[in-house]
């Protein structure tokens, strides 16, 4: 009887030393979330804080739309005890929802370790990978932050988001969208099975050289055409723009057959 009696005992201890573990342990369901995207394309922040006044974090992002952000914690120790000063990391995941660049906004408070206010670039490129690029003081003052635009197709309904090429075409190209008041639609018409194509409102400075579309290439043609293409062509052109990860058959789906209305507009961050 008495060997039960410790038994019993015993076992109570150990609940109640579990349940205070589980009560000071960061909640699991704020745990950093398995990747929803491919590894490598989130981006995070970690910071590091304590029981008994240690900072507390607070994340905004200015354009939900481009990135969302969980939260998660986890302690230094797993099995550290109950008391004041047992360190844990906070930890911030940035996942990519669409191509664009918005600001997180990063807060510390504490009532006894310093505090501090972080802003910081997040850009989401074509793939949905995420970059973080931390703001100086010498930039927030400097009035560095600019508005930046981004290259918008929109097609019976479809919307995308072409990634510029790097050449004074597109430069030349963004130009006469923001001259246009932001936005020009054009006719196009099916050639050659692979493209559509039809006439610029303008002429563009070409940079021809030899190329081999793939789906989802934005060419301009000749200096006055533009095409956007479904199919493989190889010829002397000028690259513009390039909607990326999408398949013929998705193009397909939004380009429909014969002759399709398209727009081109600019979106500006905030």
């Amino acid at each position: 009887m008495k060997s039960t009696v410790i038994l019993l005992a015993a076992a109570a201890a150990l609940i109640l030393i579990l349940t205070a573990c589980v009560r000071n342990q960061p909640n699991q369901e704020d745990d950093p979330p398995a990747d929803p995207v491919p590894s490598g394309k989130t981006a995070s922040l970690s910071f590091d804080s304590f029981d008994g006044g240690g900072p507390t974090y607070s994340v905004s992002i200015e354009d939900p739309s481009i990135a969302s952000v969980s939260e998660g914690g986890a302690y230094d120790d797993p099995d550290h005890e109950e008391i004041d000063g047992a360190g844990y990391s906070v930890t911030f995941v940035f996942t990519g929802l669409k191509p664009g660049e918005t600001y997180a906004n990063v807060s510390a408070r504490s009532p006894i370790a310093d505090n501090f206010d972080r802003r910081y670039a997040v850009i989401v490129a074509e793939d949905l990978s995420v970059t973080l690029e931390l703001l100086t003081e010498e930039d927030l003052n400097s009035g560095a932050i600019q508005p930046r635009a981004h290259l918008v197709l929109s097609v019976n309904g479809k919307v995308f988001y072409p990634e510029p090429e790097e050449n004074s075409s597109a430069e030349a190209f963004l130009a006469k969208l923001e001259e246009e008041g932001g936005s020009v639609e054009l006719a196009l018409s099916d050639y050659g099975n692979f493209e559509k194509v039809g006439p610029l409102p303008w002429e563009l400075p070409r940079n021809d050289e030899r190329i081999t579309t793939v789906p989802g290439d934005i060419i301009l043609y000749q200096g006055d055409k533009i095409t956007i293409y479904y199919d493989e062509n190889t010829w002397e052109f000028t690259r513009l723009a390039r909607i990326g990860d999408v398949s013929k058959e998705e193009l397909l789906e939004a380009l429909g057959d014969g002759d399709v209305a398209v727009t081109f507009w600019l979106e500006w961050d905030e």
